[in-house]
């Protein structure tokens, strides 16, 4: 048996455990019938992709000469598929596997692909670490507690290519090595080129930790004889010049389109120049566990118990392995740096994903101590057992002097003890190293696998709760329009279909009606109903500047359509001329010119194909509704409105104004400016509080129901509140009430919670309801300032709940409260929501640590519904912060009728005859007596490139968002193609870097011959 482990290379038996390890994880998933598949972006975006992806591959493998990517219009309102997958699959070479396994199983695929991505991360860190003659079963114990820490374990789970760089950045390093050890260049150039190709964004972060890795091993060994600096500088840059060159085909394509995305901001690190003080606090009962499952700023760390004895052990002997400990201190100090996070973060947000980076530094110093784990001396093992103590302590004191941790966190803590005492038995009772690496190898088993466990176990966690359970997703995607689609995509000829509101509601709380998974999906692209929406990482930066510039409440910067928050013209404008809406809903507001389809019999048609993630409290089933008034996909405008005109109305304006003209940047000689003429009514309003749950007397307080929990004032028998506090309570109230009506005297300017921290309703009864009889309402908000609870308001805050309910507020628990506030985030987040007779609709503020959506809202136009019928009242809610204030609230009244419908029927009569739309072109016939201005809801991209009668014509912006032209009076044969915007440039640049890849092979192969 000792004769098979010594001949077993560290590979193979890094994969017997790893299987052991997996093994264990495949079956916590099978014992709680879960899939990989997480239940938000692992549906909404990493699944539909996947598939969609699949489907490239094989009409490629079928139809070559097609190409493998072209402009696609299932991808919301038309996207090219190599820069918007680029980020998520096309790169990524472990999806191509997932053609080989069919329709039904690609559930399965999706998950043997997380896990074969975890395998290899794990060879790459052994082919890394193997240069540095480490015992055999070192580098396999450093190799485990690389490949399982929480970073993979999470974010692997969650999002599959998080674990790409995990695999690249080892690889880049194994180069660097290569050209200092003055071997070949050919292993960096290679690892540049694939994570290059592989996804631009750990691109990136892969690149800064690069370098700082380079310098910090350039500092260790400038004093080496064998090493020359200007040798491998120049070897060096020439195999990342290469390996770029190799990957440009994408790379250069994607950061083009990149660069003008929605995903450009200059909102830095947030605002913060610290992160908040929870943060700090919640770091030290991160580092074995999962402490409190917060996943705040990306901190993922969740180490094992011989990692964390490693970094002791490195940082113990600093002057022996001081760079490795400078690597260390450098990721220990930009954990705790905005800025440095922002700067990983391609210069924005403050995540901290750069740190799965490392884990590289940590699983070297774990290896090193594996190493010495039969050696170590008596200072060794005090140190070990001071840090140990320590950081109990330190995560004692952390969460306030309590032991207030999860049973897996306690678990964590054991297991570092065990691992503690195992090393002493081995110093004290002189163990063999056989038994020695043998008890520390199953303890790591044990400990690595309980690291996953927590993730996934019902038992431990609430992650289990957000991974869908098997073959939900494959029948949530089938039925995702529970069969309505197939009435639907035979109709379809250049339109669009939306979502109606409320459609797929999936909200982290049934409070947040702007966020829901209708905006927040990109199951659509798998269907060809053409749905204006996709929820990508990098979208098409002059749609999301259209969708700003009219306030589309909805816009995200991974969403800027989302369903043009149910706006009647904005629908319109991107032609969607179906609209799936759930059973039941048709009696609510829906845009003005929609009706619902029937049948022969009259009857609406009811779909009704099951689908796993309706709720049950739903009415079953999808109605369709047609819009009479969606503008075709090209068509020509007689008119334009100019840049000056456009900027100088509001946003409702501005939409409106796209129909009398086309926007142009620019007044054209030739085509008159339209008369715009304004019919929008702004309504006249007062502002009701509702107080009917506000305590502000003793008759209230004494009847008074709280989420059905009588809340009664005894007498003070017991003498915990004097009649005197409790009625200064009160008064505050009518102070409150009292200040607040005084402000909004004139109109909406504050909403607040009651100094017992509920929330106070607002109504607005308007004055002439009748004018919103055949228009769509808009609520607009401007000059918005929320402010959120300080700590001391929040402490005054829970000592009045006590005291208007005569308990007794102990010091007890005034110090816990104290506790819970410095773990609790003040982040000036919340919900808003406003409802009126057949729609609710709002917005929620995210907060300043979301690192994908965060963004001021100072303006927000919120769509109230189209109704032919008269609207006399509006609630307002929110929740979430302490008060709103407003510069104005405004109501107002966007008229639909005749002359409405006479301008959109003139546009439609502009539409291109003959239309033609197939993969990357789009062709027909213009027929207008006068010069006019091509005007499409194709998004605009420089790609696109115009034919007029054969010859090139210049395209321009039009409508700010859609590929546009100004074309001459008479009848014109129109042809737009579309070819991915430096792709010749990148495919040229790959066939160099190919050229220099062969070239350089054949040089070294005979240079070695020689040699």
């Amino acid at each position: 048996m000792n004769k098979v482990i010594k001949k077993c290379p560290a590979w193979l038996f890094y994969s017997l455990i790893f299987f052991i390890i997996t093994m264990a994880y495949v079956w916590t998933f099978y014992l709680t019938g879960n899939s990989l598949i997480w239940g938000m972006d692992g549906i909404a975006q990493h699944y539909p992709i996947l598939i969609n992806f699949k489907h490239m591959l094989s009409e490629f493998l079928a139809h070559p000469s097609h190409g493998f990517t072209n402009w696609s219009f299932n991808i919301g309102l038309g996207a090219d598929q190599l820069t918007s997958f680029s980020y998520y699959v096309v790169g990524d070479f472990f999806n191509y596997l997932i053609v080989l396994f069919p329709d039904h199983l690609l559930e399965l695929g999706y998950g043997l692909l997380v896990i074969l991505r975890l395998y290899v991360a794990g060879l790459a860190f052994l082919l890394f670490a193997h240069q540095f003659n480490f015992k055999k079963i070192s580098l396999v114990l450093g190799t485990l507690t690389y490949t399982f820490a929480g970073y993979s374990l999470y974010a692997g789970m969650h999002h599959p290519f998080f674990i790409l760089p995990m695999i690249f950045f080892p690889l880049i390093c194994y180069g660097v090595e290569r050209i200092i050890r003055n071997h070949s260049m050919l292993p960096l150039m290679l690892a540049v080129a694939l994570t290059f190709l592989s996804n631009f964004y750990f691109a990136y972060i892969i690149g800064l930790g690069s370098i700082i890795y380079v310098i910090i091993r350039y500092l260790s060994i400038r004093k080496d004889p064998d090493f020359h600096f200007v040798k491998s500088v120049v070897k060096m840059g020439a195999a990342i010049l290469s390996g770029i060159l190799i990957s440009a085909v994408i790379f250069v394509p994607t950061l083009l389109f990149a660069m003008k995305s929605t995903r450009i901001t200059s909102n830095f690190a947030n605002g913060y120049l610290f992160y908040p003080l929870y943060y700090y606090l919640s770091i030290p009962s991160k580092i074995l566990g999962n402490g409190y499952l917060t996943i705040s700023f990306w901190l993922i760390i969740s180490i094992s118990g011989l990692s964390f004895l490693g970094i002791v052990y490195t940082l113990s002997h600093f002057k022996k392995y001081c760079y490795l400990n400078y690597g260390l201190i450098v990721v220990f100090i930009g954990a705790l740096i905005p800025a440095f996070g922002a700067v990983f973060n391609a210069i924005s947000t403050p995540s901290n994903r750069w740190v799965c980076l490392g884990l590289l530094p940590i699983g070297l110093a774990a290896t090193i101590f594996a190493e010495h784990i039969s050696t170590l001396s008596k200072r060794d093992l005090e140190i070990m057992i001071g840090a140990t103590i320590g950081l109990i302590i330190i995560i004692w004191a952390s969460r306030g002097f309590i032991m207030k941790l999860s049973a897996h966190d306690y678990g964590e803590i054991i297991l570092l003890l065990v691992l503690v005492g195992i090393i002493l038995c081995s110093q004290l009772f002189h163990w063999n190293q056989r038994l020695t690496m043998g008890s520390v190898t199953g303890l790591l088993v044990v400990n690595l696998i309980s690291l996953g466990v927590g993730y996934y176990s019902p038992n431990i966690s609430g992650f289990s709760k957000g991974m869908l359970n098997k073959q939900v997703a494959t029948n949530f995607v089938n039925n995702f329009y529970n069969g309505a689609n197939k009435y639907v995509e035979p109709r379809l000829k250049g339109e669009r279909t939306a979502l109606g509101n409320r459609y797929h509601y999936a909200g982290r709380n049934d409070v947040n009606l702007s966020n829901y998974s209708n905006i927040n999906t990109n199951i659509p692209m798998l269907f060809g109903t053409h749905d204006i929406s996709s929820y990508l990482t990098v979208e098409n930066g002059a749609i999301g500047q259209l969708e700003s510039s009219v306030q589309n409440n909805q816009r995200t910067f991974n969403a800027p359509v989302a369903q043009n928050d149910y706006r009647t013209t904005l629908d319109n404008l991107m032609g969607v001329k179906y609209l799936f809406i759930r059973n039941g809903q048709q009696d609510k507001s829906q845009p003005f010119g929609f009706k619902t389809v029937k049948g022969k019999d009259r009857k609406p048609l009811l779909f009704t194909a099951n689908n796993p993630l309706v709720d049950d409290k739903e009415p079953d089933g999808t109605l369709v509704l047609q819009n009479k008034n969606a503008l075709p996909l090209v068509y020509t405008q007689e008119q334009t409105v100019s840049d000056k005109q456009y900027q100088a109305l509001s946003p409702t304006e501005r939409e409106q104004s796209m129909i009398s003209g086309a926007h142009v940047t620019k007044p054209v000689r030739g085509i008159p400016a339209a008369k715009l003429n304004d019919k929008q009514k702004q309504l006249d309003y007062e502002v009701k509080p509702d107080y009917e749950k506000t305590l502000d007397n003793f008759d209230k307080l004494t009847t008074f129901t709280n989420n059905s929990k009588r809340v009664e004032y005894s007498e003070p028998s017991i003498n915990h509140t004097s009649p005197d506090t409790a009625q200064k309570i009160l008064d505050e109230n009518v102070e409150l009430e009292t200040e607040t009506q005084k402000q909004n005297a004139d109109g909406l300017h504050v909403m607040t919670k009651d100094v017992l921290g509920k929330p106070i309703p607002y109504f607005f009864k308007l004055k002439q309801p009748n004018r919103t009889k055949n228009a769509e309402l808009y609520l607009q908000l401007d000059g918005i300032k929320s402010h959120d609870y300080t700590t001391d308001a929040k402490n005054a805050m829970v000592e009045r709940q006590h005291a208007i309910k005569n308990e007794p507020y102990t010091r007890m628990m005034k110090l816990n409260q104290m506790r819970k506030n410095l773990h609790t985030p003040f982040i000036n987040q919340y919900s808003f929501n406003a409802a009126t007779k057949g729609m609710k609709n709002g917005y929620s503020q995210y907060g300043r640590d979301n690192l994908s959506n965060y963004a001021q809202k100072k303006n927000v136009l919120i769509n109230l519904g189209y109704s032919p019928k008269r609207r006399g009242q509006i609630k307002l809610t929110f929740d979430g912060v302490s008060r709103l204030n407003f510069k104005h609230a405004r109501l107002i009244a966007v008229p639909f009728g005749n002359s409405y419908e006479q301008r959109i029927h003139k546009l439609q009569r502009n539409r291109l005859q003959k239309l033609r739309v197939k993969r990357d072109e789009v062709k027909g016939i213009s027929t207008n007596p006068k010069k006019s201005v091509l005007t499409t809801s194709i998004p605009y991209s420089p790609g696109w490139k115009l034919t007029v009668d054969g010859k090139p014509a210049p395209t321009q912006r039009v409508n700010t968002g859609f590929v546009g032209a100004i074309l001459p009076a008479g009848k014109h044969q129109i042809r737009l193609r579309y070819q991915t915007p430096g792709l010749i440039l990148g495919s040229v640049a790959s066939i160099i870097g190919i050229l220099i890849l062969i070239i350089s092979s054949i040089v070294i192969w005979i240079f070695k011959k020689r040699k």
